[in-house]
């Protein structure tokens, strides 16, 4: 996010691809934005790991998968 964020090119960064000072110019422009999420709160850790049942569950629910997926009558 540093990269993205700040305009000025750092040591660290001169071989930085081309691709971040394409997402710069993105950000620049308003057409895309980037903030920090606290892993507790990414719905994509349900696709990545395993999680306990009340991570599991708040995981279901921000998709907007219901309890009884896979469940044949």
């Amino acid at each position: 996010m540093a990269l993205v964020n700040s305009p000025e090119a750092t040591g660290h960064s001169k071989d930085v691809d081309f691709a971040y000072l394409m997402v710069r110019d993105y950000v620049a422009r308003d057409e895309v934005a980037f903030y920090f999420l606290p892993s507790a709160d990414m719905p994509a850790d349900g696709l990545t790991k395993p999680l306990p049942s009340p991570a599991f569950t708040s995981f279901r629910d921000a998709i907007g998968v219901g309890a009884d997926l896979g469940l044949t009558a």
